[in-house]
């Protein structure tokens, strides 16, 4: 009876802890097969998002409302950095903050620039655009930019470098392109998910196959109308839509342009030859208002991280963030003219 009385307690004990601990070891298993992706800015974790699983955390270094313009790492990113699965960047001189931090730990990134079949399109000055073959090999100049800060033209000549616009994100071509780099890693590091995330991959393209037949259909309307823009980040864009991109007022969005520039884009929005006027919210509204101040032109705002459409969140999905650029695009290119 003793003997019994015994194994009663333990039988239940057993039979209690058992099932706790089995759960203990899925959580386990299930820990063990999530990832840790850290990509540099909001976009890049747009375009791999539906890729990952709901065990799987997505780091973005770059927060909503900051630029990557001038942005600098800290000692906390390179600890995230450090503790990441997959690094994802853009590999332009747009994220060129996270190159030597990487360096510092070791890690070589999944680069969107160096990808193959990847889309590249010519950097273009700041200014007027017509006549500078657009997307020839080398980088062109602007006979307005002879005047500009030295700084500024320092800083060109340093951009020019890599005969380059760093906006690659702004190519849904180059967006595919990632989604099967980085769906191929993961089904490398994940192999007994690997069906799991050949279905997300497809199911991903198609959307935004979808995404983009209906923004070719959208903006179809607006193609011939004439706009500026702050600074050229959306030329990947306005390309693969056919939009009609006449200037920019800055090369580089955190310097001034120079006073001949400025008259040269008030005598093109004068002249009627300019539909609409695009700011950045990353950026002071005074940026554009000098140069429109007293004109008659529509000013709309277009955002190249848009976390500024994400309603607080640190990125939006790659489609939904195509849809928002072009409702922009849109809306300001088919509004009349407002003082």
């Amino acid at each position: 009876m003793k003997m019994n009385s015994q194994v009663a307690p333990n039988a239940l004990f057993r039979k209690l802890v058992q099932p706790l601990i089995g759960l203990c070891f899925m959580g386990l298993a299930s820990n063990a097969s999530a990832l840790t992706v850290t990509v540099s800015i909001p976009p890049l974790a747009g375009i791999i998002a539906p890729l990952l699983g709901p065990g799987d955390e997505l780091n973005v270094l770059l927060k909503p409302g900051l630029s990557p313009h001038g942005f600098q790492l800290r000692p906390s990113h390179v600890k995230l950095l450090q503790d990441s699965d997959l690094v994802i960047t853009v590999g332009t001189p747009v994220d060129g903050w996270i190159e030597k931090p990487l360096q510092l730990v070791n890690k070589v990134p999944i680069a969107m620039a160096q990808m193959a079949n990847v889309e590249r399109l010519a950097l273009r000055q700041g200014g007027l655009w017509e006549n500078k073959h657009l997307h020839s090999d080398e980088p062109q100049h602007s006979e307005s930019d002879s005047d500009e800060h030295e700084v500024d033209h320092h800083h060109e000549k340093a951009i020019e470098s890599t005969h380059l616009d760093g906006h690659i994100w702004m190519s849904q071509h180059n967006a595919k392109q990632m989604v099967l780099v980085v769906s191929q890693q993961l089904q490398t590091k994940l192999p007994e998910q690997k069906k799991v995330i050949q279905q997300r991959t497809v199911d991903w393209l198609a959307q935004l196959d979808k995404t983009d037949q209906r923004i070719v259909a959208q903006l179809a309307k607006v193609q011939s109308e004439p706009f500026l823009v702050l600074h050229d980040a959306f030329q990947y864009f306005e390309h693969h839509y056919g939009l009609n991109g006449v200037g920019s007022i800055r090369f580089n969005p955190e310097l001034a342009p120079s006073l001949k520039r400025v008259h040269e884009l008030r005598e093109r929005i004068k002249s009627g030859q300019v539909a609409c006027l695009f700011k950045e919210p990353q950026f002071p509204e005074r940026r554009v208002m000098s140069v429109v101040s007293g004109l008659d032109v529509k000013l709309g705002s277009l955002d190249p991280m848009g976390t500024s459409y994400a309603l607080d969140k640190p990125f939006m999905a790659y489609d939904a963030f195509l849809q928002a650029l072009a409702n922009q695009f849109s809306s300001c290119l088919t509004s009349s003219k407002v003082h």
